[in-house]
């Protein structure tokens, strides 16, 4: 394979009429079938559960996410019915494309065959591609679309080809109908494109590619207008800036949490020492700063979200801006002589991983983990689906209706209740959540239907009295691995009364 054509860019020939990349593309299909056979022996995480039941309402945008995953829900249910299958199937297939993808950008930045090849078969142990490769969340489209940024800047940087500036508005675009977040990937472009391209700014492409990803996201702006910002309101308060200043103690306990969370997040890398050699000595290439410029950048921005708020940063919040790390692993793998141990690296990474998927599996009863088991929270929701489903049985009247405090349980009952009804949302003081904007509770004050209250602890004062009676108590008990995790407590209640809400926060 030729390393560059006159632009120094890879062109689709070379890429097309190449053995290499359809022996990746069979090694990715077989991983991918393999995803999808793990995939398929969890419960929904309550996430999940809680996008699918957006694409049930389909809207321009959601209170907390803008809306493309109701839409790739609602596609892939559509074909194959309302199944842990079709949901997930958006993961895995997402999972293939940002493999690709990497094996694309690699090849771009280092006209290195073997080099892209690695990366992209990297992706499928680095833990959070694996882990936006088998759970569908909004981290999954937005990973890909998030490489795809970078890959057709560097494109369009790089041949200031039209072609390119186009599909990168139509990246933006389609990243922020994801995630608000692919909006963070304009600070380190710039802070690039001030030091290589500063040209682009005066490209007249490069600002239709800008008004493409506006008109694509233009129907998320529209929806906030009509919801007086309430999507915008809910980054805001999650960042922290209406939160009372934290003691010492806590932002200290917040800074290691966030910086252990994320060096787990990129194992298998440990090539920092190398990295912060080549910057210290200013031999950092302009292909190996690209790639860095991002992971920095939002570790930084999520490192100063992490002293800010009380309850520091999501593990997940920065994770997309490491998508070019399994490139620089390869990068740094593959010279010199350090190869034997980088091959031990990584297949001690594989072996973890295996284990990992074993021991958390439900069917597990070699060495039980019980409620150690990390994969819990994709265990037992259909058993609790199973237990009311038996009390709406023995309930003598011919309607009643599901409801919780907790909007997990609401939305993982709606997918695992038989015939799949929507469950409701009884919202007693917590921070505002997409059911509250349905508002479907409200139909349901001063009527005569029981109910089946969900809840994950005793009633409290507080919820009992938001009923009229409470007719009955029962509890489930959830078991993983022939061992019990959790508990669930389970009132049928009458007469629910019309409460006023004072949200906690957004």
């Amino acid at each position: 394979m030729k390393n560059s054509n006159i632009k120094g860019t890879v062109t689709l020939k070379e890429v097309f009429f190449n053995k290499d990349f359809y022996n990746l593309l069979l090694v990715l299909g077989i991983l991918a079938l393999l995803k999808m056979v793990i995939a398929i022996q969890y419960d929904l995480d309550s996430e999940e559960a809680q996008y699918w039941l957006w694409n049930n309402h389909l809207q321009l945008s959601y209170y907390s996410k803008p809306p493309l995953i109701a839409y790739l829900n609602w596609l892939s249910t559509f074909l194959l019915g309302d199944t842990v299958f079709a949901i997930r199937l958006n993961a895995v297939i997402l999972g293939f494309l940002i493999s690709m993808a990497t094996y694309l950008m690699s090849l771009e930045l280092f006209k290195q065959p073997k080099t892209a090849l690695l990366a992209a078969l990297l992706t499928n142990i680095f833990p959070f591609l694996l882990h936006s490769s088998i759970i569908f969340t909004t981290d999954s489209p937005l990973i890909l679309f998030w490489l795809c940024v970078l890959l057709f800047y560097w494109k369009a940087a790089e041949t200031r080809s039209r072609v390119w500036w186009v599909l990168f508005g139509l990246s933006i675009g389609l990243g922020a109908l994801s995630k608000y977040t692919i909006f963070l990937v304009f600070l380190p472009l710039a802070l690039f494109s001030f030091k290589y391209h500063r040209e682009i700014f005066q490209s007249r492409w490069f600002y239709v590619s800008i008004l493409i990803a506006l008109l694509l996201f233009s129907p998320v702006i529209y929806w906030n207008f009509q919801q007086k910002g309430v999507g915008f309101l809910h980054l805001v308060y999650l960042s922290g800036v209406f939160e009372h200043t934290q003691s010492a103690r806590e932002v200290i306990s917040n800074i290691a949490e966030f910086i252990a969370g994320q060096i787990l997040l990129l194992l298998p890398f440990y090539q920092y020492p190398e990295v912060i050699r080549k910057w210290r000595q200013k031999n950092l290439t302009k292909e190996e700063l690209f790639l860095l410029l991002p992971a920095v950048c939002m570790f930084v921005f999520f490192l100063i979200i992490t002293i800010i708020r009380r309850s520091g940063a999501y593990m997940n919040w920065a994770m997309v801006a490491y998508t070019g790390m399994p490139i620089l692993f390869s990068h740094f793998a593959l010279r010199g002589d350090g190869w034997k141990l980088n091959r031990k690296i990584i297949l001690v990474m594989v072996v973890c991983i295996f284990l990992f998927i074993i021991l958390s599996l439900p069917s597990n009863r070699i060495i039980p983990l019980g409620k150690n088991n990390p994969a819990n929270k994709l265990i037992g929701w259909s058993q609790l689906a199973d237990k009311v489903d038996s009390l709406k049985d023995s309930i003598p009247c011919n309607s009643c209706y599901v409801i919780s405090t907790s909007y997990h349980i609401t939305s993982e009952l709606s997918f695992y209740l038989d015939d799949q009804p929507e469950a409701y949302f009884l919202n007693i003081n917590t921070r505002m959540t997409q059911f509250d904007l349905w508002n479907q509770t409200k139909q349901l004050i001063n009527s005569d239907q029981t109910g089946i209250l969900v809840i994950t602890d005793r009633i409290t004062p507080e919820t009992a009295a938001v009923y009229d009676t409470i007719l009955r108590e029962d509890s489930c008990v959830i078991y993983s691995q022939n061992r019990p995790i959790n508990t669930y407590y389970i009132y049928l209640v009458q007469g629910l009364k019309g409460i006023r809400n004072q949200y906690s926060s957004y």
